[in-house]
């Protein structure tokens, strides 16, 4: 990161935060410096103040086009100064921090930044890694959330797992459980979904309750599920399903780790491990008033995001053929590996389930069909929506179609049609970068490529000058 701004004691203190993330911080106290910093340099992010003497932040983000391609740049304004701000984001502003900073906003920011900067710059690729949990280890993200899991079975934090449908929620839960060695004997694993429990029962059902607390209570009472999990981990699925009256309760058992079962005046002393899980955006849930905010920062002490495997496409090979040897221990039959165009199709289609849909898939092609070698056709008779995916080179994106499109029999200028393309982008996205590119699918650095190419550079930018 580069810090850029006239005043050193807010250098120092944004530094000071940034730093304990994780980032290497370099200074400059002025546009100048910050220019001869990035030549040297090159760095991931440029967080700049607006007013500064001689060269302001504007002048700054105009000057960086200097650079092939620029690197991305956040604005940070007084509160006076919003306007300007988001005429910083149309000339190619990735971002701005109101002053004084918001630590939970600056590191929103550099959190999206380092994500983009690992897609763009992933580390080379390793064979996929096997555990004794069903995990599959493919990359340095799933490697470092596999750690993040580890070190979090030798704590007593709660932990929240956010991830959706078919991304493994529940494996990565038995993970935290076990940290690694699921033979070392963790004590039980309790799950609980609490989606599927009727709310005015979630109460006994999680806390137990005494003999005789209710109509038709056990004559014996009950533990509830906090006891049965003692001395191991209890797992609540689907945790943004719970009334927020319940999630009352919750944050009491977590911050006194006490709890009483219903009817009983004798607390009870929390024993077990408690692992979340959702699928659903709980900070949106925050925001809608249906998710308790002091609960959700509670249960976020250890968080795992579960990427879709739709974000690491480069998995999804090396584990569809760990899946497809698991499948030939198990049943004895299936296929060994995968043709070019099979690979290239699974990798295209966008797995609205996740890694659970890739190994239904695949285990229904191994009953169904023999063969040494899973190919296309296979795959079209068993998810038809998935040959689709070779015309969609991400996802959900539409793809033009040429027998529509009238070209011509005698010749077609691809060059000047896509000049004409990326032009009317820009025309559209009102000259902004960052739109034009999230608009065109592509990278900045691709565009800012096609822009030289093509001389569509805005007028009195620092590359034309």
């Amino acid at each position: 990161m580069l810090l850029v701004d006239d005043h050193a004691e807010v250098r120092t203190s944004v530094a000071d935060f940034l730093e304990q993330l994780g980032h290497t911080v370099l200074h400059a106290a002025d546009g100048a410096k910050a220019l001869a910093a990035c030549a040297r340099e090159r760095p991931d992010l440029i967080l700049s103040d607006l007013r500064m003497p001689g060269m302001s932040g504007l002048d700054l983000l105009q000057a960086l086009e200097q650079f092939d391609p620029p690197p991305p740049f956040a604005l940070m304004t007084a509160f006076g100064d919003t306007q300007t701000a988001i005429e910083a984001m149309r000339l190619g502003a990735i971002d701005y921090l109101r002053k004084p900073i918001d630590v939970k906003d600056l590191h929103a920011l550099v959190e999206r930044i380092a994500a983009q900067v690992l897609h763009e710059h992933p580390a080379p690729a390793a064979p996929a890694r096997k555990e004794a949990d069903g995990l599959v280890v493919i990359g340095e993200p799933m490697r470092r959330l596999v750690e993040l899991a580890d070190r979090l079975h030798a704590s007593d934090l709660p932990c929240l797992i956010e991830g959706e449908t078919g991304s493994g929620k529940e494996l990565f839960a038995r993970r935290v459980h076990h940290g690694g060695d699921a033979a070392a004997g963790a004590g039980p694993f309790v799950a609980v979904n609490c989606a599927a429990i009727v709310a005015g029962l979630f109460e006994s059902e999680l806390f137990g309750y005494a003999p005789g607390a209710f109509t038709g209570a056990a004559a014996g009472g009950s533990g509830g599920k906090l006891s049965a999990a003692a001395g191991g981990t209890l797992f609540l699925d689907e945790i943004g399903d719970l009334p927020l009256d319940q999630q009352a309760k919750l944050l009491r058992l977590l911050e006194e780790r006490l709890w009483y079962p219903v009817g009983s005046q004798k607390a009870v002393k929390l024993q077990a491990r408690l692992v979340f899980a959702t699928n659903a955006g709980l900070l949106e849930r925050v925001r809608g008033g249906r998710f308790r905010e002091d609960l959700y920062y509670r249960l976020k002490v250890g968080h795992l995001r579960l990427a879709p495997l739709r974000e690491r496409r480069e998995a999804i090979v090396p584990m569809a053929l760990v899946f497809l040897e698991r499948i030939r221990a198990r049943h004895g039959r299936g296929f060994q590996k995968l043709s070019t165009a099979a690979a290239e199709m699974l990798t295209a289609y966008g797995w609205p389930g996740n890694v659970r849909q890739l190994l239904h898939l695949l285990e229904q092609a191994s009953v169904a069909y023999d063969g040494a070698v899973l190919d296309v056709t296979h795959l079209r008779e068993l998810q038809p929506d998935i040959a689709a995916a070779t015309t969609q080179a991400r996802g959900d994106a539409p793809m033009l179609d040429p027998t529509v499109a009238g070209l011509p029999k005698d010749g077609f200028d691809l060059d000047a049609w896509q000049r004409a393309v990326v032009a009317a982008a820009l025309e559209l996205n009102d000259g902004s970068p960052v739109r034009t590119a999230d608009y065109l699918r592509i990278s900045r650095k691709v565009l800012y490529t096609l822009r030289k190419r093509y001389g569509l550079h805005r007028p009195g930018s620092a590359d034309q000058r």
